[in-house]
């Protein structure tokens, strides 16, 4: 690569201050990176949040925490440059894959990402809607994981999933539905076909009091739509349940609001009493997202059999940041792209 070869990123100013876009010098990849020219790459509801400043105090400790910063953590693309020991790709490869949570993330012209994060795009794949998966893919595989389920031991269960009809939950049930579980979806009704379609055997309206129709038969729970209905959803679970996870838990937001000495203090007390109500032996999890490989690997799967996937319903250039940001804002269907080429 010419050592004074540039790009461009987008830059997130800080809550209340929007974005820029500015140019950026690319630096060689180290060893067992690769630079990928970003063909998309996609605004998840955690850019949302950060852009407002939430989670600054604990994303502090990982370099996630301090603005001016470059939010995204999925992309696709086309391989530009190799680090050292990177066998598995070529310049000219094209790829889609995630990174973690950093000040330096996937809303610019090109990315430098671990190679073990990436996954090969066979010819005549979507590199736009591929960049739709990565991170909500992972986050959901590690928060199934986390709720005890896996794909040899799947088949059959009773699986109750609330925040059915978003992208964690769509993801959810494509993945369930191929290994065999029986889900349960809740769900607003004009979603009910949606969720069918990717799917879902049993639809429960989120609208008229969803927890009070239900009884303790799930095997397993998976919560992807709001923290004060956790208690509710760990209900569902019978005797001898696998467990519950969480996307929605209060982490970040117990250290943002109460700072470190009284955060870890109403963390620890929040995850006790929540843990405390749980059917003997089951597992309960907090979601956090990390690149995960064995989830990279299933999602590649899934891919290449077509049985993944999740609508795009706007894509915009760098300078029409505000209005992918604000889709997501407002909870609208389909992921939203920013597409800096």
């Amino acid at each position: 690569m010419v050592t004074n070869a540039t790009g461009t990123t987008l830059v997130c100013l800080g809550p209340s201050s929007g974005f820029e876009v500015r140019p950026i010098l690319r630096r060689k990849p180290a060893a067992g990176e690769i630079e990928v020219a970003v063909a998309a790459a996609s605004v998840n509801p955690i850019d949302v949040r950060r852009a407002q400043g939430y989670g600054r105090r604990l994303l502090s400790l990982v370099g996630a925490g301090r603005f001016p910063m470059i939010l995204g953590n999925d992309f696709a693309g086309i391989v530009t440059a190799l680090g050292d020991s990177v066998d598995a790709f070529k310049i000219g490869d094209r790829v889609y894959g995630v990174k973690p949570p950093s000040a330096d993330g996937t809303h610019a012209s090109h990315v430098l990402v671990k190679a073990a994060h990436v996954l090969p795009a066979r010819a005549g794949q979507d590199l736009q809607a591929l960049a739709a998966l990565p991170y909500s893919f992972v986050t959901m595989w590690l928060a199934v994981r986390g709720a005890g389920l896996t794909r040899q031991n799947a088949a059959g269960k009773r699986v109750l999933i609330h925040g059915a009809a978003g992208g964690l939950g769509t993801l959810t049930l494509q993945m369930m539905s191929a290994w065999g579980a029986c889900v349960t979806a809740i769900a607003r009704p004009h979603d009910f076909a949606a969720c069918r379609d990717a799917g879902a055997l049993e639809m429960v309206d989120s609208n008229s009091k969803p927890f009070a129709t239900l009884s303790r038969t799930f095997d397993a729970t998976l919560n992807f739509a709001a923290w004060d209905d956790d208690l509710a959803l760990i209900g569902a679970l019978r005797d001898g349940a696998l467990g519950h996870a969480t996307t929605v838990h209060p982490l970040l937001a117990n250290f943002d609001e109460l700072g470190w000495a009284r955060g870890v203090l109403k963390t620890l007390s929040d995850r006790h009493r929540h843990s405390a109500a749980l059917p003997k032996n089951g597992r309960y999890v907090w979601t956090v997202f990390k690149p995960e490989i064995l989830a990279l690997q299933e999602l590649r799967g899934l891919v290449e059999q077509r049985r993944v996937g999740l609508p795009i319903a706007v894509r915009e250039p760098l300078a029409g940041v505000a209005q992918a940001f604000d889709h997501v804002n407002k909870g609208r269907r389909g992921r939203a792209l920013i597409l800096p080429g």
